[in-house]
């Protein structure tokens, strides 16, 4: 074979790996929105009350697929190289890349209105299925313009450099699209989807638990009246008021320095307050010390981690039970946080030290919930860690919300931590600048310019 040959060959199996690829993935949401049609159907025509974690997981893959497809502030190496082949394509391709983040959106909006329609079932059922239809509708489009223009055109105008490139981008944050490990991502959470989904309609049937409601939801659980506190003579939080109800995340999200931190210390009992009022449960915070409040419910994730590097990570994890004893159920509780934790199980015999740093705040929230909280604190969970460890973390907040636990979220990544929140509060030099739900903020122009880059 001529040299001229193989480099054609070697163009052609580049190019028909790449667009192999899409095609696949595009036939996994092919097959994800023909099921979310039968769901609605059964949701609508044979009033089935909706499956909510099947639900959700499906959400959690089209959304994963959104941001790894398009991670800002990267462009599509696809689009980019096709766009500078023919200018005449940049508009559609630039209404392409801008439906990723549009549907990032509305699948939050979906989220919002899933939890509302199993909430008040069956009142809230046409808002969600409307949202659901218009959703849908969208990303069928979406995806014919891409396999109707998009592919053909790259096909025939892409030259061997450009497939090289598309190619050789596997794993890299540019375009992280063709990545095995990223692949693999797909592969878990689409074998969630056929596990959880129902027999009749092809699936596994796999059962799993519902979605934990706490006794008193909608309760305020906590409230911060007017409070404040000072390092010396500086006043650092002036006269915060903030309320977390029961089964909430609740997100408080600024920038260095603006107080976050101060602010879960004074939950905690570790920093004294000056002046306002704390209430816990119709109880008053401020008489209950420290190392009370944590038999009470109250439980920090600390900043960094913190957690104890000279003891092994079972001794970590039991450390979290100190206020329980060593009765039998600290024994079961220890077996589920391997489960949830596999990677603790793993290593736990070694030291917490030569754990890395997402291992480590695995094992830091592992510990915590070894005391049972009822409010649980985080303070910046995400902080330093890769993001595909983040994306994780915040599955399992997400997680964690479903079994029941009231969470207070501190967190610089604004905007997952306030895709995942209820409600949230903007804290700017020691005060609340802005509240509301989650989504309002993440639509407000203040915290999208000044905290989401946008």
């Amino acid at each position: 074979m001529t040299q001229e040959k193989t480099d054609t060959a070697s163009t052609q199996s580049r190019r028909a790996q790449a667009i192999g690829i899409i095609v696949r993935e595009h036939q996994g949401l092919w097959r994800t929105l023909d099921l979310l049609d039968q769901l609605q159907f059964d949701m609508n025509i044979n009033e089935q009350r909706p499956d909510e974690k099947l639900f959700v997981t499906i959400f959690d893959y089209i959304q994963h697929f959104a941001r790894r497809v398009h991670s800002q502030p990267s462009e599509i190496t696809l689009y980019r190289l096709l766009g500078a082949r023919d200018p005449e394509l940049k508009p559609l391709l630039g209404k392409l890349s801008n439906g990723y983040l549009v549907g990032n959106e509305k699948l939050n909006e979906l989220r919002e209105l899933l939890k509302t329609c199993m909430e008040n079932w069956p009142q809230g059922r046409q808002e969600f299925s409307h949202a659901l239809a218009r959703f849908t509708e969208a990303l069928r489009k979406h995806i014919k313009k891409e396999e109707g223009v998009v592919i053909p055109r790259a096909r025939e105008l892409l030259s061997d450099e450009d497939w090289r490139e598309i190619v050789e981008a596997r794993d890299q944050e540019n375009d992280p699209l063709f990545g095995d490990r990223v692949r693999d991502e797909f592969k878990e959470l689409r074998h969630r989807i056929v596990s959880y989904t129902p027999e009749r309609f092809g699936g596994l049937g796999l059962q799993h638990a519902e979605r934990i409601t706490p006794k008193g939801e909608h309760k305020e659980m906590l409230s911060v009246e007017n409070v404040a506190t000072s390092y010396g003579q500086i006043e650092v939080i002036h006269d915060v008021s903030i309320r977390i109800n029961a089964g909430e995340i609740v997100s408080l999200v600024g920038a260095n320095g603006a107080g976050k931190s101060t602010l879960l210390m004074i939950l905690s009992g570790l920093q004294p307050v000056d002046r306002g009022k704390l209430t816990f449960e119709g109880r008053d915070l401020l008489r209950v010390p420290s190392e009370k409040r944590v038999a009470d419910g109250i439980v920090q994730v600390p900043e960094g981690r913190q957690v104890f590097k000279d003891l092994s990570v079972q001794d970590n994890l039991m450390l979290g039970a100190y206020t329980r004893g060593r009765s039998p159920e600290v024994t079961e509780d220890l077996e589920q946080m391997y489960n949830k934790f596999p990677i603790l199980r793993q290593k736990r015999h070694n030291l917490a030290g030569e754990l890395s740093g997402g291992q480590q705040q695995m094992l830091a929230m592992g510990r915590a919930l070894m005391s049972r909280p009822r409010l649980l604190l985080l303070d910046e969970p995400s902080m330093g860690l890769a993001p595909l460890i983040v994306e994780e973390i915040f599955n399992i907040i997400r997680e964690l919300k479903e079994e029941g636990i009231t969470i207070f979220l501190v967190e610089q990544n604004a905007s997952q931590a306030l895709a995942l929140a209820d409600r949230g509060y903007v804290l700017e030099t020691g005060n609340v600048v802005v509240e509301g739900t989650g989504r309002e903020l993440l639509s407000n122009e203040k915290v999208r310019e000044a905290y989401l880059g946008m």
